[in-house]
């Protein structure tokens, strides 16, 4: 299977967007969110020594990713230039020692 950047596969997952409310990513992608949560929390709340389904997991991360690959695109904005980002924050973070602090702006 052909290995996509974040761009191509932004590209291509918003061919599949048909809704008509602009907030169907915002809302789908809690829902999304929540049930690739659940894959590990359930089990984990219930103490069960199961193995996660490494393909539900990835069902449903892939949810995520199309739900916020849409949101993204609606305001102009690419995956690429969000990883970009969050991996300048993390190492600004990390050079000065605050990566395991609290707070958005730190």
């Amino acid at each position: 299977m052909e290995t996509k950047g974040f761009n191509q596969y932004q590209i291509s997952a918003v061919r599949f967007a048909e809704y008509d409310e602009p907030l169907y990513p915002v809302c789908s992608i809690m829902v999304e969110a929540g049930e690739l949560a659940d894959l590990f929390v359930k089990p984990w709340l219930r103490g069960d020594k199961v193995d996660i389904d490494r393909k539900e997991v990835i069902s449903e991360a892939g949810d995520v990713l199309w739900n916020l690959a849409n949101l993204l695109a609606q305001e102009g904005i690419t995956l690429q230039e969000v990883a970009d980002y969050n991996l300048s924050k993390l190492e600004d973070r990390k050079a000065r020692g605050v990566i395991q602090g609290s707070g958005g702006n730190r």
